[in-house]
């Protein structure tokens, strides 16, 4: 059974691909913005001018995380594909289909 419900809100790590906590709401309602830890790293010729950019972790549901990042090794679904001479003996037939 995993760990989290489909309709939990999560704050999630892209780069670890691991589920950091639950998303923490400020009294308006609003998703409180969570800052990743250190400083962003200093490229070695390219500086970037003014303030380091801040990061922040993602967030969402469970469910759009785990189908995004394929969290629980779920095989991604195969799309249906025809050639055109398929595609086009069918269209023949058949008006509309799925």
């Amino acid at each position: 059974m995993p760990p989290y419900s489909d309709t939990d809100f999560l704050y999630f790590d892209t780069e670890k691909r691991t589920v950091i906590g639950p998303v923490e709401w400020t009294k308006t309602g609003n998703v409180k913005p969570l800052l990743k830890p250190g400083a962003p790293e200093e490229s070695g010729d390219r500086r970037r001018r003014g303030r380091p950019r801040k990061e922040y972790y993602i967030w969402g549901t469970y469910r759009s995380l785990k189908r995004l990042y394929n969290l629980e090794g779920k095989v991604k679904r195969e799309e249906s594909t025809q050639t055109l001479d398929e595609a086009m003996a069918r269209a023949q037939k058949e008006a509309y289909w799925d």
